[in-house]
Order: structure tokens, then sequence, then C-alpha cells
């Protein structure tokens, strides 16, 4: 359950990026891959494109040309069959010969005839403000006009086709939809109603080279162009020419060069006409698949219990089939989005890795609590044997020796003698009283016989006669433990007192013993120099805490408590706890 959650989790935040656009650049140049992948094809709708190129400016002169010149090329192409013509060419102003713009506006009259339109737009935004036409009466004779700015937002490389853009009160088609609308007899005025893909701004599909047939305004001046390449067509008539304006867009599809205004208006007619734009999910559409991959592929990466191998497998396989995927849907003309799904499944793989990683510490963890507690039986038990050892063995031969020897020096002998057997005996008694003395320090008989309580005024007035502390015990409302806990109990207030002789340099030393209902709390607070105190979530780090790095294991191998109150100056208090009844631990 915590695995799907997170993984539904991590596909939101993907989802989120990929809406907001945070994700584009990187989206679109998987885009680019694509394309290079992608073979090009032939288009489909009909559209020749007449280009000015470097032959035609050779033939008829640098630009601007004759609007003469002009006038011959559409009554050439309406004497061929040409059902519309867009003429991509700006006539914003009169000729310095009125009869250029009287010519040219004769020939329209022979075809259909759709002509440019420049939107400006405002300083701040996109949103055009007025629109330059061309002449009124040039305005007035085309079937159409159409925006040669296929899109109101500003692009790098040319991507996206916006049908309509709004100016004012009106709506201003563009010029690859005004000449297709043409073609179709459909009015461009009513974009609600005209076409099906004037709603949103919609991706290009570069899959043709210049989405139709491609011939100079040269053959056609020259009568060189076959009736078949222009009857019934649309043809589009534009620059093509290095150098000249309108001629250097780059575009998505990164085996192309830089092309030029007319050959995008193709572009974009051969998407409409032929149904080839590219198609790409919609937020919906991309939550949903990013939903089914959170809980498939996701949900498996995000656990941390698989293992490595697995893991990686399934990541690998996974980017390995999505890509294949979109790679295949490409070829239909359909953009899968690769960069949020990319992000999805390999957050998940790392989360799935610091939750191996997780649990891996957590078992150390576990294992060094329990391996903790057995030390500390162990040691108990150890304490246990030596002392009966030293009670049986050492103790009993050295409490035999001292008799015989106080035997000897009661039948009397040679002084020397005699002076030998009395060093001897206060040697022996010696031995007997240190031998007493680390009995009492491995096991305290007053702990053994009275328990905790009993132990600790004893272990006070010992441990204050050696080192000098003045120390003080209380007890409160107490009944005993288990013989195991208050034996760690009663070590860890030996540690303690270590610690405020050497360390804490105190004078006061306070030991208090406390049950309640539900735990048993057991505290040591010193007068002494005081510390900055680390953290005690995890065991503490370096020498300088080694002491409380073993109090801290210690406590909990009896899944107790240990919480240190200190500062510069201002005396140590240590608190622990241990729970009446053992909890897990969450080491």
């Amino acid at each position: 359950m915590r695995a799907t959650l997170l993984a539904l989790g991590l596909s939101t935040l993907w989802t989120c990026l990929a809406s907001l656009g945070a994700l584009e650049p990187l989206e679109r140049l998987t885009v680019q891959a694509r394309y290079a992948l992608r073979p090009a094809r032939a288009a489909r709708a009909p559209v020749t494109v007449v280009a000015i190129d470097e032959r035609a400016l050779a033939h008829h002169g640098r630009m601007p040309w004759d609007r003469r010149t002009f006038a011959r090329l559409l009554d050439r192409l309406a004497a061929q069959g040409a059902r519309v013509v867009g003429l991509d060419v700006a006539f914003a102003e009169a000729a310095g010969d009125p009869a250029e713009d009287r010519a040219l506006l004769t020939a329209m009259h022979g075809v259909p005839t759709v002509l440019p339109m420049f939107l400006a737009y405002a300083d701040t935004g996109r949103q055009a403000t007025r629109a330059v036409e061309p002449l009124a009466p040039l305005a007035a004779a085309a079937v159409a006009l159409g925006s040669v700015q296929l899109s109101s937002r500003p692009q790098a490389e040319v991507w996206e086709l916006e049908p309509y853009q709004r100016v004012d009160a009106r709506w201003v088609p563009a010029f690859p939809v005004a000449v297709a609308g043409a073609y179709r007899g459909q009015a461009w005025s009513a974009p609600a109603t005209a076409f099906p893909w004037r709603a949103q701004p919609t991706y290009l599909n570069f899959d043709s080279p210049v989405g139709g047939l491609a011939i100079s305004a040269a053959d056609v001046l020259a009568g060189r162009v076959p009736r078949s390449a222009v009857a019934d067509r649309m043809v589009l008539i534009g620059a093509t020419a290095t150098g000249l304006p309108d001629t250097n867009f780059a575009v998505a599809d990164p085996r192309r060069g830089p092309v030029s205004g007319v050959e995008l208006a193709a572009v974009a007619i051969d998407n409409m006409l032929g149904d080839r734009f590219l198609r790409r999910l919609d937020l919906p559409a991309l939550a949903g698949v990013m939903g089914l991959l959170a809980l498939g592929p996701g949900r498996w990466l995000t656990r941390g219990a698989d293992g490595p191998a697995r893991r990686t497998a399934w990541l690998v396989g996974a980017l390995a089939a999505w890509g294949l995927l979109a790679a295949l849907a490409f070829q239909a003309s359909v953009w899968l989005e690769a960069i949020p799904v990319v992000g999805l499944l390999a957050s998940c793989f790392l989360v799935g890795v610091a939750a191996e990683r997780t649990d891996l510490l957590r078992s150390r963890n576990a294992l060094l609590v329990r391996y903790g507690s057995d030390l500390a039986g162990e040691a108990q038990r150890q304490r246990e044997r030596i002392e009966g050892e030293l009670h049986d063995g050492l103790q009993q031969h050295l409490v035999v020796i001292g008799r015989e020897v106080r035997a000897l020096l009661k039948l009397g002998g040679p002084p020397v003698a005699e002076a030998r057997l009395r060093v001897l005996a206060a040697q022996t008694e010696e031995a007997q009283a240190e031998v007493k003395r680390l009995r009492g320090d491995l096991l305290p008989p007053a702990l053994r016989h009275g328990g905790l309580a009993e132990a600790l005024p004893v272990l006070a007035l010992e441990h204050g006669r050696r080192s000098g502390l003045d120390i003080q015990v209380a007890v409160g409302t107490w009944e005993p433990l288990a013989e195991a806990r208050e034996v760690e109990l009663y070590w860890l207030v030996v540690e303690a007192l270590n610690n405020a002789e050497k360390h804490a340099r105190a004078r006061v030393v306070g030991i208090g013993l406390d049950r309640t209902a539900r735990e048993a709390v057991l505290t040591v607070a010193d007068d002494g120099v005081g510390f900055s105190p680390p953290a005690l979530s995890r065991p503490p780090q370096g020498l300088a805490h080694s002491g409380l790095h073993r109090m801290w294991l210690r406590m909990r191998s009896h899944h107790g408590d240990l919480t240190v109150a200190s500062a510069p100056g201002a005396g140590t208090r240590l608190r622990f706890t241990l729970p009446l009844e053992p909890r897990r631990t969450d080491a």
C-alpha cells in the first residue's frame, strides 16, 4: 500500500510538472530524436509551391519584383486550371507605377487568390493589436486574407499552428487556413464552425519535405510547367531564395535546414487536409497514462524488497517498452510523452533504492540492538561465573592459606621465620580483601540480595568515599523489576557516576529512581561543566560521546530510551526510561 501511494504521488508530481510546461524543452528534444528515426513521406494534399528561388531571381531580377510579373504568374496559373492561389507576398503599399497595381488586380479576378496579412502585437503579452492588410483594392479582390504568423506564441523553432487569432472584435485565420478554406469553398470568418482544427494550437507534423510539389517561378513564367502540376490544386507563391525575408525558419524536424514561410504554409495545409497533425496527449489522458504506469511498473520500482537486480530489470524493461511504444506511435503521428514517464520511472526507482537502504539500515540496527542485548546478558553471566569462581576457588584457597599461616605463628619459631610469616599473613588478608572487593564490583551483594533500590545507596556511599563526590539518592515509588533490567540500570548508574567524576568535574550528583504505571524512570543529574548534547535519534558518534553511545545502545537493547539535557556550564541530566512491557524497537 505504501509503495502504491508513493508511486501515485510521484505520478501526480510529474504530471503537474508536465502540465506547467517545466519539462517542455527536454520533451521537445525527444521529439526531435523521434523525427530523426522516422522516414519522410510524400505529401497527400494537392499543394504546389511556386518558389521565388535563386533561378527565378536570376531570370527576373532581385526582389521586390514589378507587380506585373506577379500578374503574369497568376495568369499562367489560371490558364492551367489552378483552383486557388496563395500569394505569400506583401502588398501593403501602393506601387510606384499605378499600372502595376491595376495589372495585379486584373489578374486576381482571373483566379481565386488569398493574400497575406501581418499582425502587430502588444509589447506585453501576445495579444494582436492590429492587422496590417494589403492595399484596400487588392484586399477586396482577394477571396480571403490570412496571417503569416502561424502562432501568437514566440517559437524559436516552429512547432505549432494557431488556426485563428483574435484581433479586436474579429477572428483572423492563419494564411494556410485561409488557403485551405478557399480551396474547400468554406468561409473562414466563423471559426466556431469552419474547420475541425480551429480550436487550439495544433502541432505541425513535418513528415513531408515541403508539404507538396515544388517548382520554380521561372519555369511557370516560361511556360515550362505541365498542366498536371497546377490544375485543380492549391498553388502557393512565395520566397525560398537564401537571403530573402521569410526564408529562415527553424522547425521541429532536425533533418531539415532553414524552411521558408511558403513551405511552412504547404506543410500546414498538408496536415489539415490529410489529417496529419501531430496528435499529443491532453492533460486528462496524460494523467491516466501516468496513473497506470504508477500502478504497474512504478509500484514495483518503488518497493524496497525486490532487490537491486530485479528492480533494475524492471526499470530497464519499462523504459525500453515505453520507448518502443513512443517510437511506433510517432510513426502514426501520435506524440506520447517521454520525459514525464522517464521521470516517473526513474524517481520510483530511486525511491525503491532509498527504501531498500532504509530497510537494510533498520535491519542492521535491529541486529545491533539484539546483539547488544545478548552481549549485556552474556556479560552478566560472565560476571556471575567469575564471581562464583572467585568465591569457590581463589577465595577459599586464600582462607586456607591464612588459617595455616596463623597456626604456624602460634607454634612459634625463629624470629626471622616468625617475621616472614607475619608478612605473609598480612598479604593474605589483603588478597582476601581484594577478592572480596572484586566480587562486589562484579555482582554487588546489595544488588543481588536487596535489589536496585537497596544497592544504589550503597553504591553512592562507596563511590562517594572513593571519588569525593557528594552523591544523593532519592527512591520514589518502586517495585522490583526483572533481575536483568535492574542489573542494567545499576551499571548505567556506575557509568554515569564515572562520567560525572572524570569529565563533568562535578561536585554534587543526584540519583532518582521512580516507577509509574507504564515505565521505570532513572535519573542521574550533576552540577558539572555540561556540554552540547547530540541528537539521540541514532547512535551518538565520535570519541567525545562514546559513553553516551554505550548507554544509548544498552537502553535500546531493553527497548528503553535515553534523553540528555545539558548545556555548557549548566550541568547534565540523564534520564533513562524503561517500559514495563517490552515494545518493538524502531531502531
